[in-house]
């Protein structure tokens, strides 16, 4: 979901492409991903130009990309460059010594339910969070640095004052054309107190409404994704991603890009987005349904939880027209 500019770059519109599809004789529509910038790690929201990625695509790059996202044939769409914040990163800024720093923990370990659909294997609840509160442990709300032009993702500045956890649900929004939201779950982003929360193979959904209606389709740049701590090397997983107006799941890795665009309106309503996480394959479900299943190159390193909405050329919307609010998040192993 990630494609933020290594510099200052401003995101620029989107064009769409058409590459051949898996049969080699029926040609598929390409999505020209948004920009997004981020200064103390990148991700594939956060590449210097927009690069397409070929739906269902399963072509590997001639050799690993290198973290600047060069060294792809010119023919296949490169992997987003991004590299997580290591030793030589700047910290991020520490909150006061007063912090609200909630104690509330939604990593269980003892309740047995769900997993995937359709499988009736024993599962294990490691991870519920219904937001009745925003617990800081767990999450930051924001990308390394507090609403600073060090902490854009996707377009936009992330802001903790574009979040408000009530009534069960967390909200998400743009407040403009450059400060937007998002929560992280990353246990190395070097915020104070914050323990955060990762996970290798398991099952992770979200109950989440994102905005618009089916008559405009879906506004700005909302994802709900997962990522590793040295992209491209151990991968990003877009699990819900909003597109041109539409849903699509999307994958990233040094060795090739996957996308599928799910159709059916989904705008404006609540629905479970969920990912299948296994050693070497994902497989991805809207609404209880298997909607894109494909091979990883990820190492099944560990991965930690992202939520957030960007600013993307197009259809846009701001305050309440902007609402992405989530029900929960729920891991299970």
């Amino acid at each position: 979901m990630l494609f933020t500019a290594t510099g200052r770059s401003k995101a620029w519109l989107c064009s769409l492409l058409i590459l051949a599809g898996l049969s080699g004789s029926a040609a598929q529509t390409v999505l020209p991903l948004p920009l997004a910038s981020s200064d103390p790690g990148t991700t594939a929201s956060e590449s210097a130009a927009p690069k397409p990625v070929a739906l269902e695509a399963d072509v590997p790059a001639a050799a690993p990309a290198s973290e600047s996202g060069a060294g792809a044939p010119a023919d296949v769409p490169a992997p987003d460059a991004a590299a997580e914040p290591s030793a030589d990163v700047p910290a991020a800024e520490a909150p006061p010594a007063d912090a609200d720093l909630l104690d509330v923990t939604p990593v269980l370990g003892t309740e047995q339910r769900g997993g995937p659909p359709g499988d009736a294997g024993s599962w294990q609840l490691v991870f519920d969070e219904n937001f009745d509160v925003l617990n800081k442990k767990v999450w930051t709300p924001y990308w390394f640095n507090d609403c600073s032009p060090k902490s854009v993702m996707n377009n936009v500045k992330t802001c903790s004052k574009n979040i408000r956890v009530a009534n069960g649900e967390a909200v998400l929004q743009l407040s403009d054309a450059e400060s937007g939201a998002l929560l992280s779950t990353n246990p190395k982003d070097g915020v104070r107190g914050h323990a955060g929360f990762a996970f290798t193979s398991g099952y992770a959904e979200a109950r989440i409404s994102f905005p618009g209606n089916c008559r405009t389709g879906i506004p700005n740049w909302p994802a709900w994704w997962t990522v590793g701590q040295k992209f491209p090397h151990t991968g990003e997983i877009d699990i819900a991603e909003g597109l041109a107006g539409e849903v699509w799941s999307v994958y990233h890795s040094a060795a090739w890009s996957k996308s599928q665009k799910v159709s059916a309106c989904r705008a404006g309503s609540y629905h479970t987005y969920g990912l299948h996480r296994k050693d070497g394959a994902n497989d991805i479900y809207y609404d209880g349904r298997l909607v894109h299943s494909y091979v990883t190159s990820d190492g099944n390193s560990p991965h930690y939880l992202l939520l957030n909405v960007g600013a993307a050329a197009g259809f846009q919307a701001f305050g309440e027209a902007s609402s992405v609010k989530v029900d929960y998040v729920r891991v299970w192993q």
